[in-house]
């Protein structure tokens, strides 16, 4: 396998003396058309772009794709349990404490990544000097406790796997995710999702343990997925996750692997309780698929384009395998 580095482009090279330069405003330019000493004239203010509106950054701390997708997945496997009518104020509560636990992660993944994020992420708020850190840390806290007090109103034994959840954020932020154990929290979280849901719709079963060995490995798949794409903005010193540790040219492979094993598990483990193929062959044939894509992208080099593209196809087939993997086992 090829693999294209995908390096920052070099500088460009000083203008020749007496060049235009981009920066400079052209002299030849009608007098209406350039206001004196660079400045609009009054009364014509310029529109600021969305990204740098404060109230747009509050929301993009959130990363409310990332959150929204995980709540509807939660409710999801909420209607699966329930047979398709689950009472509509545990659903709803399902939703948003899974919404607020993403949100916590997010924010406080942002909050003690803003200094990299200068050099790395400068589009990100805190990075871009639009929400201060103490504000972020606030809305991360506010955020947890919303996620705890959710679930504990569902019931204390609802409560246990949303607090091992947010453990496990606190573990990957603090301790691990700097650390070749990177994938681990993701693995356990991913692997808590429907007992924590089965708990709070009161429809937890024995067959559910088996989320144990197909969350793990599937919450390891979308943690490389996810991550990728950033490996060469996170290589600097003293940042030695799994991937790093592997180096590119084989977490790249041992990605498509791990999908490989998190399809054939899901589908073995569905069968062995009860055969409802109907529910887990349409999203292991598509999460093939996908596989197989990225894979025969790979062979003529990767890049970062292509690994973006991968974690959007890979999050989409791993949430629908999770989804018919539930449904396939439910009684």
């Amino acid at each position: 396998m090829r693999h294209d580095r995908y390096m920052t482009q070099p500088p460009n090279d000083p203008p020749e003396p007496g060049a235009q330069s981009d920066a400079q405003p052209d002299a030849s330019a009608p007098d209406d058309a350039q206001p004196a000493g660079g400045r609009r004239p009054a009364g014509r203010p310029g529109r600021v772009p969305l990204r740098r509106r404060r109230a747009w950054a509050w929301l993009r701390l959130l990363r409310p794709i990332a959150a929204l997708s995980a709540a509807a997945v939660a409710v999801g496997f909420a209607f699966i349990l329930e047979e398709g009518a689950p009472v509509w104020h545990e659903a709803l509560r399902v939703g948003l404490s899974m919404f607020a636990v993403i949100a916590a992660a997010s924010v406080m993944n942002d909050y003690l990544d803003r200094g990299h994020d200068r050099d790395a992420h400068i589009w990100r708020p805190m990075a871009a000097d639009l929400i201060a850190p103490r504000a972020a840390l606030a809305l991360a806290a506010v955020c947890a406790i919303a996620a705890l007090a959710m679930s504990a109103s569902l019931g204390w034994r609802a409560f246990l796997p949303m607090l091992g959840g947010l453990i496990c954020v606190g573990l990957y932020n603090l301790q691990l995710r700097r650390t070749p154990f990177s994938w681990l929290p993701l693995a356990i979280a991913f692997a808590l999702v429907p007992p924590w849901v089965a708990e709070a719709v009161g429809r937890f079963d024995g067959y559910l343990w088996w989320s144990l060995p197909v969350g793990a490995v599937g919450g390891l798949t979308a943690h490389m997925a996810m991550k990728l794409p950033d490996y060469e903005r996170d290589d600097v010193s003293g940042f030695r996750s799994l991937m790093h540790w592997m180096t590119i040219d084989y977490a790249v492979p041992m990605t498509w692997g791990f999908m490989g094993a998190f399809i054939v598990l899901a589908v073995a483990s569905a069968n062995f309780e009860r055969l409802r193929i109907e529910w887990v062959a349409p999203p292991a044939a598509i999460a093939v698929v996908f596989t197989l894509a990225m894979m025969g992208a790979g062979f003529f080099g990767v890049s970062e384009r292509k690994l973006v593209w991968q974690r959007w196809l890979f999050g989409l087939a791993i949430v629908g395998l999770a989804i018919g993997w539930l449904g396939s086992i439910v009684p």
